[in-house]
């Protein structure tokens, strides 16, 4: 019975998770529609690069989610070989016990009659020789139907054992599928920016669509701004720990806040915070305590989190290659709030961060310990 809850509440976290996957398929699909459209369209670089950003987030998810269903559907498997190995094993010992009992009746029953006739038994014993042979016929009986049960259930396992490893060998033909397009979205996205480096129009459109994302973003910040209820906290957690605040993630800083010259595109612009240069996945830990505000995809920023602090104070998370919070969710200084990636990055894998103070930007190394 046990295994039998068990087998039940696998197959109920396999068809959840396969409805999982053929959503998140279908939305990959459609954003790999939107990229082939885009190629089409004379859209700027920021714009394509974003987008392809997008199905390389939604197909390394996709490779991911195909990984957990493999090791629940191989589970599964196993789980199904124990409990075959267990159903032989006891159909064996029926098998071996009802043919002793059959041989057993077959020489028995037609004479057993004239047995108890002429024996000398005295009445008790007839009786209760008669008893134990009708018993015996109901527990043949039983072991009978029982065995049948077992065969039955034993056929359906493995069908489904059968199944399933077909299920598996289908599923690593879609992952090393998922891997080669994984590669061709990044070679496709490396071939746009090589071009940009390439040639000085498109470093000055580039220049353009990175500065006019620089003021959307802080459009948005004036605009969450003046939406905050003003509110004085007396202490800020911020200002109070200024100094003092723990790094979003571990890493080297490979830009430093204020004006810089991009060494490939040879772009100027101004950065708001610093880039921190890390391993893909790495998680990124929110520096104080505050509200979600925003967790999007944002032009230039890739998945971006926007954390508020209060009194003014916000702190910025860009290139995300997962977002683990949501917008209006309270955190906790410390809490892992995403994962490092290359969303909207130029550079690779790395986290861009920021802090503002009434909605303009300061150098975060005044900041964090």
């Amino acid at each position: 019975m046990k295994i039998l809850i068990i087998l039940i509440c696998l197959f109920s976290q396999l068809a959840e998770k396969q409805e999982e996957l053929n959503q998140l398929k279908a939305k990959l699909n459609t954003v790999r529609q939107e990229i082939k459209d885009l190629e089409k369209q004379k859209v700027g670089t920021l714009a394509h690069i974003d987008k392809i950003d997008e199905g390389i987030n939604l197909t390394i998810k996709y490779i991911d989610e195909l990984n957990a269903q493999e090791a629940l559907e191989k589970s599964k498997v196993a789980e199904l070989e124990i409990e075959l190995a267990r159903l032989e094993s006891k159909m064996r010992l029926k098998k071996s016990d009802m043919q002793t009992r059959i041989v057993r009746l077959y020489k028995w029953k037609p004479f057993y009659k004239m047995n108890l006739l002429f024996s000398a038994k005295s009445l008790p014993q007839i009786l209760s020789s008669s008893y134990y042979l009708q018993l015996l016929t109901k527990e043949d009986q039983r072991a009978f139907f029982e065995f049948e049960h077992d065969w039955k259930r034993y056929l359906l396992d493995k069908e489904l054992r059968n199944e399933l490893i077909l299920t598996l060998e289908g599923r690593k033909r879609d992952k090393e599928d998922e891997l080669a397009r994984l590669n061709d979205e990044r070679n496709k996205k490396n071939q746009i920016l090589n071009e940009v480096a390439k040639k000085e129009d498109k470093k000055r459109a580039l220049e353009k669509e990175l500065k006019s994302a620089q003021r959307k973003l802080e459009d948005l910040i004036v605009s969450l701004e003046r939406q905050r209820e003003k509110i004085s906290t007396g202490v800020n957690y911020v200002e109070t720990n200024r100094g003092k605040l723990s790094w979003p993630c571990r890493g080297s800083i490979v830009t430093n806040f204020g004006k810089v010259i991009h060494p490939k595109y040879n772009t100027t612009t101004k950065n708001n915070g610093i880039d921190i240069s890390t391993s893909y996945g790495d998680n990124v830990y929110a520096v104080a305590p505050g509200k979600v505000v925003y967790a999007d995809r944002f032009m230039g920023y890739g998945n971006l989190v926007l954390v508020d602090h209060l009194d003014g104070y916000y702190s910025l998370y860009g290139h995300l290659a997962e977002m683990l919070v949501n917008t209006g969710d309270e955190i906790t200084g410390g809490r892992i709030i995403g994962r490092v990636g290359e969303s909207g990055s130029l550079s690779g894998p790395i986290l861009h961060f920021e802090l503002r103070k009434d909605g303009k930007p300061v150098d975060p190394m005044a900041y964090l310990d």
